[in-house]
This record gives C-alpha cells, structure tokens and sequence, in this order.
C-alpha cells in the first residue's frame, strides 16, 4: 500500500512540475516574412540588429530592443522625437553607429558603419545570426543590401512600401518577433485599437465623421487617395475619407480644399508637418478653409512604418470623437498577470489535490 500511495503522490508531483514551469517559454524556432514576401527562420531571437530608417528604428525602439541596435542612421539620430532619446543617448556614448542613410548622400557612411559593427575584430554584429530591417523603394535599397548581400549578411528583411495601416501591424509584429521572440503588448495594442474604436462608436449610434489628410509639395496642398497611409490611419480611426476617388492617380493629388471644405462643411483635416511647421503654409491652409473646418496636426513620425503609427489612430479617434475618446493611448495588458494567477491557482489545486489522496490511502 505504501508503495501505492508513492506512486500516486509521484505522479500528481509531476503534474506539479509541469504547471509549475508553463510560464517558461521554451525556445524555438522564429520564422516570419519581410515585406517582399521572403522568409525568414531564427533560431532564437537576434542578439543585434541593424535598423535602417526611422520607421524600423523607432519600431525596434518600441518593443523594447534599442539595446541591440548597433546601427542606425543619421536621420533617426536627429529626429526629434522622444522615442529617439535612448538611441541618441547610446550613439553619443559611442555604443551605436549612425553617422549614414540609406540615400546617396550618405550610403557610404553606412556601408563603412555596417562593416565596422559586423567585423569580429571590431564589433559585435553576426552576419550569420543577426538581423538588418531596412525600408525604401528599390532604388534606395539597391543602395546598400546589394553590397551586404556580397558581404554574406544572412538575414536582411526589406520591405518597399505600406500603404495600409494593418501593413504598419505585421510590420511592428516580424520586428517584435525577430527582435524578442514574440508579439509584445504594445504590437498587440496597435491591432486592438482600431477594434476598440469602432466598438465605441458603434455603440455610441453616432454618425461617422468626415475627414481627410492633406499636405504640402510642389507650392500646392495635396490630399489623401486611395493607397495613402494617412487615409487608411483615418479609417482605422473610424472616419469617412472624403478625398478617396478612383479617378485620381497617385495616393495624393492636388485639390482645391475650399471646395472640398465647402461640401463637407464641419470636416476634420489632418495636417501633415510640412504645413505646421511653416507659418506661411499654415496661414494659406487656413485661409483656405476659411473657418470651416477643424485642423488637426499630425506628427511625421505616425504617417511611418513605425509602432508609433497607433498612437495617430487614436490622436485622429479623439479628434473626431472627443466625446467618446480622450488621453493616451489605453494600454494593452499583456496577460502575464493572468497568466501567473491561473499557474498559481493549478498549483494550489495540485497541491490539494496530493492532499486529499494522501488522507484517502492513509484512511485505508
């Protein structure tokens, strides 16, 4: 009989063990796909990275591995942006190399910081094992991934273009996963919001306002169409994009915004920086509108490849709805806490469990 009880208690014991080491993650292997539809496997998450650009910067930055960048660029080193601070601070010390870009100007600089970082003589980076995330068009591409490909870099992940906000998501999540292994709380939150915003309103039975992005190029303001980031950021907003028309050509066009205020009088217009941030541009916007409709500033980098592209959702969602929303962006739990109640409370189970079998074979 002793023997029985033994061997029950061991196996209960067991099953202890097993909840007891569930919240531990067990590696294994990462494989995700880059914007142009390559795949890519990591056996555990990258010891470095190098993120070329802004949008891939601040989006390592934002799941939390600024420190495994070891190159950036110059362009994310001068932004102004909080989220830049770490880096800047990092760069300064001398622990980050950033003194290129991806552009003509400054592809050599990059090239030379790369190979600096990557040799194992001088800095830390594996060619075989790490990763670089890089963005642009093809021909700003073609100015360095040619050259590390010939180099033997193993893992570089390119993405071209996005011109939807759920694109910006699953860009955030390959970068999350390469970088820590998994889909962080703050990636999850930028797939949530959109759902919470239209649930909200919904709910709310309000009507869905109407709104549009414009910008400034070539002395004239253009607005959002059809492919335009912007655009899908006010979707994701739950507004009305009034400028979408399938007869116009390009994701902006040059419109007349009196005209267009005018028919949709009482509409949002998302400002791009290149208009706030000239005074002289601001005043013929305004001028333009002529008091009839609200003027909205967005920030550069939320109209990006970015993570911080979450936080213009919910700027452009309290705009257009400052009765339903307000504040920051609500944060995602990350179910870690649940997840370490529901462990615990197996194990109290178990334990009782162990208990009651104990006393029944004891009794016998």
């Amino acid at each position: 009989m002793n023997g029985a009880i033994v061997a029950t208690l061991s196996a209960i014991a067991m099953i202890v063990v097993c909840f007891a080491s569930l919240p531990a993650e067990a590696d294994a292997a990462i494989t995700v796909e880059d914007g142009l539809g390559n795949s890519f496997t990591f056996d555990s998450p990258v010891d470095k990275v190098i993120a070329i650009g802004v949008g891939p910067t601040a989006t390592v930055i934002g799941v939390g591995a600024v420190d495994k960048i070891v190159v950036s660029d110059n362009y994310s080193y001068t932004n102004k942006d909080p989220i830049f601070d770490g880096l800047r601070e990092r760069v300064d010390a001398g622990e980050v190399l950033a003194g290129g870009n991806i552009y003509s100007s400054g592809k050599a600089q990059l090239k030379t910081d790369i190979v600096f970082s990557s040799d194992p003589e001088t800095g830390t980076f594996d060619r075989e094992a790490d990763a670089v995330i890089v963005t642009g068009s093809d021909t700003y591409r073609n100015n360095i991934v040619p050259d590390l490909e010939e180099l033997g870099f193993k893992y570089v992940l390119q993405w071209y273009d996005i011109h939807d906000y759920e694109k910006i998501v699953e860009f955030a999540e390959t970068v999350s996963k390469v970088c820590t292994g998994k889909v962080v709380a703050a990636v999850d939150e930028m797939s949530i919001i959109p759902e919470f915003i239209e649930g909200k309103v919904q709910d709310a039975g309000v009507d869905i306002v109407d709104a549009f992005y414009v910008t400034y190029s070539s002395n004239t303001f253009k607005v959002c169409n059809y492919g335009s980031l912007a655009a899908s950021m006010i979707e994701a907003a739950c507004g009305n994009v009034i400028t979408k028309d399938s007869a116009k050509s390009g994701t902006t066009y040059e419109a007349n915004i009196t005209s267009i205020v005018e028919a949709h009088e009482g509409c949002i217009i998302f400002v791009d920086n290149t208009i706030h941030s000239s005074e002289a541009n601001l005043q013929k916007l305004k001028g333009a509108v002529g008091g009839h409709a609200t003027l909205i500033d967005l920030k550069p980098i939320w109209n990006n490849y970015c993570i911080e592209s979450v936080d213009g959702v919910w700027h452009m969602a309290c705009a257009m709805y400052p009765d339903l929303f307000e504040g920051d962006v609500p944060e995602e739990d990350d179910g870690k806490s649940d997840n370490l109640l529901l462990y615990a409370a197996a194990g109290i189970i178990a334990v009782a469990a162990i208990a009651i079998v104990a006393v029944v074979f004891l009794k016998r």
